[in-house]
Parts: structure tokens; sequence; C-alpha cells
């Protein structure tokens, strides 16, 4: 069963605290990945199965990471796109503002998608919108002081609990994996000029 905090949310249980000792020597430990590529490599010893270890883990691991998050923002009565949206706006920093153009061109998410989550946004005071004074196509979308207390509230949380799933590796082996999975990262998402910003708003 997961603890509970103070606040009522639920907190991941840490390895560390919670398993035996036998957890720090899990390589020697055969999993479902390693008997996946086991009996591939048996039935197609022509073909190069090695991959099957890695890429299987991260898409496992994405899998458990997006369910985890889906149903900590759920606690605070939330979404991914919601925290999207709060938190692109938040990282531009005073007055916390960007035009509903630079949200969708900055996200993945369509035109319709941010214009419908924006218009649900301001109902909530939590952002509001303004035709530019010198040029009407252009929206203007800012948080409000609710909408900043919000996202502080969520991200603080949010980062504390993804932390403590994390607390399996030591920070020797978080910081070579921060730098691992950055290289193949930048396989499929070239760290251009152009690029960047867009890469650094789709957190």
């Amino acid at each position: 069963m997961p603890e509970m905090s103070a606040n009522g949310r639920s907190e991941p249980r840490s390895p560390r605290r919670h398993q035996s000792a036998a957890v720090d020597h899990l390589d020697d430990v055969e999993d479902a990945i390693d008997r996946i590529e086991a009996a591939w490599r048996r039935e197609r010893p022509d073909v190069d199965v090695s991959s099957v270890g890695i890429v299987s883990r991260i898409w496992r691991i994405s899998r458990h990471l997006e369910q985890a998050r889906k149903e900590r923002l759920a606690e605070h009565g939330t979404d991914r796109v919601t925290l999207d949206v709060l938190a692109m706006l938040r990282r531009s920093g005073p007055p916390f503002r960007m035009t509903a153009g630079e949200l969708t061109h900055h996200s993945l998410i369509s035109s319709g998608g941010v214009s419908q989550r924006l218009e649900k946004l301001e109902r909530a005071g939590l952002v509001t919108r303004h035709i530019h004074t010198d040029d009407r196509r252009r929206i203007d979308v800012e948080l409000t002081a609710a909408g900043v207390e919000l996202i502080d509230s969520i991200l603080a949380d949010l980062m504390t609990h993804e932390a403590a799933l994390l607390d399996g590796l030591d920070l020797s082996e978080q910081k070579d994996l921060r730098r691992i999975l950055k290289r193949l990262l930048a396989r499929f998402e070239p760290q251009v000029p152009d690029d960047a910003a867009r890469l650094e708003a789709m957190n």
C-alpha cells in the first residue's frame, strides 16, 4: 500500500526503505525483458535483438511514469494538458505572459485544443486573455495570481513525488542516466537554435 503524506496524498514507497538489500543487485536478476530477448535469440539467432533490452525497458518505464504523473495530477484535480499550459506561462517569467500562438507552437496540442483549454482556464480564473493593442489577430495569455499559486504548488509536489520514484538510483547513477538519455533524445530531437525554445517547452 502507498504511504500517505500529511496532506493526504499518496507517496510512492522508497525502494531503499521498503525493499530488501537484494534490490541493489537487480542487475543479476532476470526480468521479463531478459526473457523476451532470450526467446528471440533462441528463435531468431540470425537477427540482432540486443536493442530489446534497451528500447523495451524505456518504453515500459515511460508507461509507468506517465501513469504515475497522471494519477498525481488527478489528485490535484488537473491533467497533463493543463499542466503544460500553466507551466509554459510560469517558466516564461514575469509577467508570465505568452501569445496563444506561442503556446500552440511550443506544445504538442492543436490550436483548437489550446483554445478550448484556455477558455476553461480563464473561466477558472487561472489565466486572462487580451487582444493585443497593435495587432487584433494576436491574443495575449497571462497567468493570474491564482494561476501562479496553483502551478507553483503542483510543481513542488510533482517534483518531490517524481524524485522519490528515482530514489532507487544514487546521485551518480542519476547523473549518468541523465547524460545517456540526453544523448539518446538528441537522436530524435536535434538541438538546433530554432528548435531550442520549442523543445524546452515540450518538457
